[in-house]
């Protein structure tokens, strides 16, 4: 057995905690019990996924990492506060359904945007220019606003063929044109973790937009 060291020790417990943090718009309660209908339909239709918490569910904006500094956590809430003074408060409607990256190749089920996208793309690179000074790279696919609502559990591999029509299908059978709208007046910053193979929310820091 190796010897204690004291000096090892004392550096461990000096250790910053690390965080997985996200930037997000939370959706209205309405918009909740859409994706909850959306769910219960898609699983008795058969469709297997990881489900969302419809309860948990938000409209991430910026995804900062797994492994963040908390002693990164001032110069983000500074770049929210600065971005959020000016952008005044906006409308955003929930719709429609689809899949990323397509059809055949599953991975995630999304819940759309039919009004606002292009006002929450200005947030999303206002804060990116801010972020990237501090170590955090803007979304490398490019940003498309949308509500998670499920994982495929079982990612598709290459070679696999997927029935689209049959996905497409379900996805159409349970589409809703009006999911809840709402005017985003904060944004937030969370940090979320398991607990007991359950995932919490912890909201860290709330950036209010410039009023009317």
């Amino acid at each position: 057995m190796s010897a204690f060291d004291p000096r090892v020790f004392h550096l461990a417990i000096r250790m910053p905690p690390r965080l997985r943090l996200f930037i997000a718009i939370d959706p209205p309660r309405e918009t909740a019990t859409v994706a909850a209908r959306m769910i219960e339909r898609l699983r008795r239709a058969g469709v297997e996924a990881a489900w969302v918490d419809p309860g948990h569910m938000h409209l991430t904006l910026h995804f900062l990492g797994n492994d963040v500094d908390e002693a990164d956590l001032h110069g983000i809430c500074v770049a929210m506060d600065v971005v959020c003074k000016e952008i005044s408060p906006f409308d955003v409607a929930f719709g429609g359904v689809g899949c990323f990256p397509d059809l055949k190749k599953p991975r995630v089920v999304w819940l759309g945007i039919q009004e606002g996208a292009e006002t929450l793309g200005r947030l999303y690179d206002a804060l990116a220019a801010r972020l990237e000074p501090l170590g955090f790279s803007p979304e490398a696919r490019g940003y498309r606003p949308h509500l998670t609502i499920g994982r495929f559990k079982h990612p598709r591999h290459d070679g696999e063929r997927v029935d689209a029509g049959s996905i497409a299908a379900h996805l159409d059978g349970v589409a809703v044109e009006n999911a809840g709208r709402l005017t985003v007046s904060k944004v937030f910053l969370y940090d979320s973790r398991l607990e007991k193979h359950v995932a919490e929310y912890d909201r860290l820091h709330t950036a209010t937009l410039r009023p009317r």
